[in-house]
C-alpha cells in the first residue's frame, strides 16, 4: 500500500474556502477511483494555512490511474487552484511496511 500526501500552503483568508473546495472535489473519489483504500483532508492545528489531503492506495497502479504516469513528481491539481495557495503543492509517497 502506498500514502501520497500533497501539502497546500494557503493563501491567509483563504484556509475555509480551500478546504471547503477541496472536500468537494474529493468527495466523489472513492467511488471514482478504483484502489482507493481511504483518503482524509487535514489541517495543521499549529498552522491552519497548511492543509494537506493524504490519500492510501492499494499499489502503484491505482496511484497512477489517479495521478497519472507522473504520479511520482506531478500533483493532481484543480482549475484556479493556485488563487488559493502561495506556492505549489508539495508532493510526497510514502511505502507501507509491516
Amino acid at each position: 500500500m502506498l500514502t501520497r500526501v500533497s501539502e497546500a500552503l494557503v493563501k491567509p483568508g483563504r484556509e475555509q474556502e480551500f478546504v471547503a473546495r477541496v472536500r468537494e472535489l474529493v468527495s466523489t473519489f472513492p467511488e471514482t477511483y478504483d484502489g482507493l483504500v481511504g483518503h482524509e483532508v487535514l489541517v495543521d492545528l499549529d498552522d491552519p494555512l497548511r492543509v494537506r489531503y493524504v490519500s492510501r492506495w492499494r499499489d502503484e497502479r491505482a496511484l497512477e490511474n489517479y495521478a497519472g504516469a507522473g504520479w511520482r513528481t506531478d500533483p493532481v491539481t484543480f482549475p484556479d487552484e493556485d488563487e488559493y495557495l502561495q506556492r505549489p503543492l508539495t508532493l510526497r509517497h510514502f511505502r507501507h511496511v509491516s
